[in-house]
């Protein structure tokens, strides 16, 4: 049955229902499929993953976007337990046909009617399940983005639901953001799946351009075990509801409340995401500084981030920093081994290309007993820097995805 919500005079031209469609298994049934329904023709701007193997519903909002030079939305479907990815052309024909129904339903263009899945990849989902689960959803306006952010949930533990609040032109404007993904998290683009909808009026075209920006520092900063998944997707919409001055230009002053407010919703549903990362017991940051460019000090951050053996270090508050050493090494980016240096916390471990004489390890396996870990490398050869963020690596990761199926 579809979940009761308050609602919000931001966003009363939006519903959201969800429903158990028993496409992913849980012990309490819960609920697996969410529709956002705009009852006006919405902006929209998207990022999506890399990957060559990407997934069916990853395809369609591609092409959606493409569409137009100003794309609108009308509804966004989402499923989980059912990545629709490497399903061939049955999965593209379970998109369109499911695409079709709602385009009917609510007597819009099939290319504003957006979808994403996320969970077992390779299996068929049926589009007669969904369609059927669709016609049981109440039509009542009712808004409920907690019981939203529960629905696309596959192994997160929480679900990860954010809301900020600023002005442009003096107008008042909310962004709400969900989000889901606990591993498969290695995005080259954005997240597993996230959702982020505004009130702002804002094209579609300066959408994508902020959604770019602050997703490099965000859900491109992010990373659990390395892997990226099929179906990475995030959406951005704006109902256009607001009444400011139409903006024309991303570099307007009158903007620059609203970067900061999305950059900071977006970088804090990234944190979620890795907090909630599989098995994780530690939230780590990595911040890279002394690089050649932003992306080199990115690069050696992510080298850091993505080592099992750092990984597994930190989880067992181990403070064996010649790891990091390691690490630094075969990112192939430039370092100058004797400027090098190495912080566990507030603690100085290297120095002058070797161990600093007064570094205590026991105050660095101090550090790592916390649940917050911060690791500062300077590289010594420029003065660009980058921030990554992960978890620990432990055996309870191992245990969640040798079941994941079950």
């Amino acid at each position: 049955m579809e979940k009761k919500i308050t609602k919000n005079n931001h966003f009363d031209d939006i519903r959201i229902s969800t429903i158990y469609a028993g496409i992913k298994k849980t012990p309490n049934n819960e609920d697996d499929l969410l529709l956002i329904e705009f009852e006006t023709k919405s902006s929209i701007a998207g990022v999506f993953t890399q990957s060559l193997t990407s997934s069916a519903s990853v395809n369609q909002c591609k092409k959606n976007l493409k569409s137009s030079k100003e794309p609108i939305v009308r509804a966004i479907l989402v499923n989980s337990g059912n990545a629709n990815a490497f399903t061939g052309k049955l999965g593209e024909e379970t998109v369109l046909k499911i695409s079709k129904y709602l385009s009917t339903k609510l007597n819009c263009n099939i290319n504003q009617i957006y979808t994403a899945s996320t969970g077992v990849i390779g299996q068929q989902l049926d589009p007669n399940l969904i369609i059927k689960n669709l016609k049981l959803m109440s039509s009542s306006k009712k808004l409920d983005w907690l019981g939203a952010a529960n629905a696309i949930k596959t192994t997160d533990t929480f679900p990860k639901f954010i809301k900020r609040k600023c002005k442009i032109h003096g107008v008042d404007i909310e962004i709400i953001g969900i989000a889901k993904g606990s591993g498969m998290i290695a995005p080259n683009m954005s997240t597993m799946l996230g959702f982020i909808i505004t009130n702002a009026n804002l094209s579609s075209n300066i959408l994508q351009k902020l959604l770019l920006l602050s997703n490099e520092k965000s859900f491109n900063s992010i990373t659990v075990d390395s892997d990226t998944s099929t179906s990475d997707t995030v959406l951005l919409v704006a109902t256009r509801k607001a009444k400011h001055k139409i903006i024309h230009k991303i570099t307007d002053s009158c903007l620059n409340e609203f970067k900061l407010c999305l950059s900071s919703l977006m970088l804090d549903l990234a944190k979620l995401i890795v907090r909630d990362g599989e098995g994780a017991s530690k939230f780590i940051t990595i911040k890279v500084t002394g690089a050649v460019s932003k992306k080199s000090a990115k690069i050696i951050a992510f080298s850091i981030a993505n080592s099992p053996l750092v990984k597994t270090a930190i989880a067992g508050e181990d403070a064996n920093w010649g790891r990091i050493i390691m690490a630094i090494g075969k990112s192939g980016q430039k370092a100058d081994r004797d400027k090098i240096q190495i912080r566990i916390g507030n603690e100085l471990v290297t120095k002058n290309g070797m161990v600093y004489e007064n570094y205590s390890e026991l105050k660095a396996t101090e550090h790592l007993k916390q649940d917050d870990i911060f690791l500062n490398i300077d590289v010594g050869v420029g003065n660009f820097s980058a921030s990554v963020y992960t978890c620990d690596l432990t055996n309870r990761y191992i245990e969640i995805n040798a079941d994941y199926r079950s």
